[in-house]
């Protein structure tokens, strides 16, 4: 039997990153790895086409491949549908089969085409090949366009779907996305920002927002100790764009779990992006596949 090619990508509200896996003998080595941004308010055809040319620039004419996609909630993943609708990205996706289109597009078998919760990937990688290996209950949150979520106990891993929990005025995506530091820019300055990356690289915005981060902290503090109390995890693993602006806010939300008599390890994913791929390869892995898997490579951006 040829060896195989499996392509495991994350897909996110701005961007889509996408790794190729090789099988050589006794191994799976991640040979390319890419990153490409994306507009998520764009049409359907428009981000069906941006995401198959980074699909096809990474296989050769001819190569059989399968692909794994690790895409957020709302999301049907056995049957490919996406229920994305009113969480600020991919309107024009709802209800598509995207197993269908994209065994259409690159024509491939439906069966060579899996998804997979981004958060739940998010912490399969960091569960195998990051920093929650030891800990056997573990809460992880990906933070980024919207709250992503996943719990693991033991070996398990599962999408604890938390966005929607009822948090204050709202749910809890209403105050950890992105979103909400968008909205309370353009509310206390009247200033619009495209989301956190804008708020920090811009000085003048930034002196005058310098009080939000400690305010995200203490919306991050209380929704952990909301999840504490029924969960009683052992650690706390972030993730996503908004966990890279850590160095912010995470001194007062450890300070607000303190006073809170939680004295648990939040981490920051050390290794970005990648987790999500590695754990969405194992979609089409067994645990024996998953000991071979060589996890260096030199990463590329589109």
């Amino acid at each position: 039997m040829s060896n195989r090619i499996i392509l495991a990508g994350d897909i996110g509200g701005s961007h889509i990153t996408l790794g190729r896996f090789d099988e050589n003998n006794d191994c799976f080595i991640l040979k390319d790895f890419q990153r490409k941004q994306i507009d998520s308010y764009a049409t359907k055809s428009k981000i069906l086409k941006e995401w198959t040319t980074i699909i096809r620039s990474m296989v050769n004419e001819g190569e059989n491949f399968s692909i794994s996609l690790a895409m957020p909630a709302p999301f049907k993943y056995d049957l490919g549908i996406c229920l994305i609708q009113e969480q600020g990205k991919f309107k024009h996706l709802y209800k598509i089969n995207l197993r269908d289109e994209l065994s259409e597009l690159l024509g491939i078998p439906q069966s060579q085409i899996k998804f997979i919760n981004d958060a739940q990937a998010f912490l399969l990688g960091e569960t195998f090949f990051g920093q929650v290996k030891g800990a056997e209950i573990v809460l992880g949150l990906t933070l980024g366009s919207g709250l992503g979520s996943s719990i693991k106990k033991g070996q398990h891993v599962v999408d604890a779907e938390l966005w929607k929990f009822p948090f204050k005025d709202g749910i809890a995506e209403d105050y950890l996305g992105s979103s909400w530091f968008v909205s309370w820019v353009k509310r206390e300055t009247g200033i619009h920002v495209n989301g956190v990356k804008d708020i920090i690289q811009d000085q003048e915005i930034f002196e005058k927002t310098r009080g939000i981060f400690d305010l995200f902290a203490d919306n991050l503090a209380d929704f952990i100790y909301l999840q504490h109390s029924k969960i009683r995890m052992e650690k706390v693993i972030l993730g996503g764009n908004i966990s890279m602006a850590s160095n912010l806010f995470m001194n007062r939300l450890k300070d607000n779990l303190w006073l809170n008599k939680i004295n648990i390890p939040i981490e920051v994913s050390q290794l970005g992006e990648k987790s999500a791929i590695y754990g969405a390869i194992t979609m089409f892995l067994e645990v024996d596949d998953l000991l071979k898997l060589k996890t260096t490579i030199t990463s590329r951006s589109i």
